[in-house]
């Protein structure tokens, strides 16, 4: 694999990559909050007063604290923090399992929900990428008698910034007593929804049955997964989860990071708008390249052409603009075919932007 590219500032959005100062449109701190002055030092303060870890079963105010941020966020009475973004499905899925008998899972899940559903006892079945007619074939076909089904995807696929069409498959499950959904929606999460709830705020699919598992390591400058839900279902996932006993928390700093992140997007209300306006603009700007480019909220835009793509990365490189290339099936989601992925921040600024766009049409 080639190497990793090397940062050498805080997360920004011009920063200082292998030792040259670039335009990044890169990665997936939408808001770019784990840069900021003050998360940074909420963090340096978290490990002054608690360190590195706990080191055993015990607490810390800076977990209870994120606790509190995050049930304010998504007006909830209980939160599971877990340990990454990551396993944060494992969580959910495992303290559910005796609520269900079969799963229908997205064939591009991200890999995470992948080696959740592989620690369940039940049946699996996959339905075509977004497809809900394959959802509802595939439940038509295995669906026995009784049975309580879940569906399970991702909010936001994280290569090609694609929403899950949620308001299709809530339809479908209206046939199923007691189906329910988890939506891993690590990437929409403090990026899209009225109030940054998400994909299951933007499709309008919030509710009983639905479950959400997101992480703070992404639109709000922390790390760790979390689970919003009822005291009862974390009670559940608490008793039920051998990995919260069994695993260590985060780091007190990257609890403490995440709160005040999460304080400074509720804080600011500009900052969802701003990450709005710049969706647009990149959005309409690689429309007007001649690029096909979907019409949606989401901060990561998919570039797919008939050009050679690997070039036009190394030479926007070269202007100290930086993009991700993605391989052709390179990760969960991505598509057959080589791909760039563009990440658009709430703190880019128009000029970046147009200097993107016009770089880009100059090189196409």
């Amino acid at each position: 694999p080639a190497p990793l590219m090397q940062l050498q500032s805080p997360l920004g959005p011009r920063m200082v990559v292998d030792g040259r100062e670039v335009d990044y449109f890169c990665g997936t701190s939408y808001h770019c909050l784990h840069g900021h002055p003050d998360v940074i030092e909420a963090a340096c303060e978290a490990t002054r007063s608690f360190g590195m870890g706990l080191g055993t079963r015990a607490d810390v105010p800076a977990y209870k604290e994120l606790s509190e941020a995050l049930c304010g966020y998504f007006g909830v009475e209980a939160v599971t923090y877990t340990v990454s973004g990551y396993v944060a499905p494992l969580v959910l899925l495992q303290g559910l399992q005796d609520d269900f008998q079969r799963v229908f899972v997205d064939a591009s899940a991200h890999y995470g929900v992948g080696d959740a559903l592989a620690t369940l006892p039940h049946s699996i079945h996959r339905f075509a990428h977004r497809n809900p007619e394959s959802l509802a074939q595939e439940m038509a076909r295995h669906m026995l008698p009784g049975e309580v089904p879940i569906i399970v995807t991702d909010g936001v696929f994280p290569s090609t910034g694609a929403l899950a069409p949620l308001a299709d498959y809530a339809t479908i499950l209206e046939k199923y007593d007691g189906a329910l959904m988890c939506v891993d929606d690590a990437h929409g999460v403090g990026a899209i929804g009225a109030t940054g709830g998400g994909a299951m705020e933007l499709a309008g699919v919030r509710g009983e049955g639905r479950f959400l598992a997101g992480t703070t390591s992404k639109a709000f400058g922390g790390a760790g997964g979390f689970i919003p839900s009822t005291q009862a279902l974390a009670d559940k996932l608490s008793d039920k989860v051998r990995l919260l006993a069994g695993a260590s928390p985060p780091p007190p700093a990257s609890a403490a990071a995440a709160t005040i992140g999460i304080a400074l997007l509720r804080g600011n209300a500009g900052l969802l708008s701003q990450l709005a306006d710049n969706v647009q603009r990149v959005r309409s700007g690689l429309r007007g390249l001649g690029l096909s480019i979907a019409d949606s909220p989401v901060p990561i835009v998919s570039v797919t052409s008939g050009i050679d793509l690997e070039a036009l990365q190394q030479r926007l490189a070269a202007q100290n603009i930086l993009i991700k290339r993605v391989a052709p099936n390179g990760y969960s989601d991505a598509p057959a075919c080589e791909s760039l992925r563009i990440a658009v921040f709430s703190s880019h600024s128009t000029a970046q932007i147009d200097r993107l766009i016009t770089t880009m049409g100059n090189l196409l």
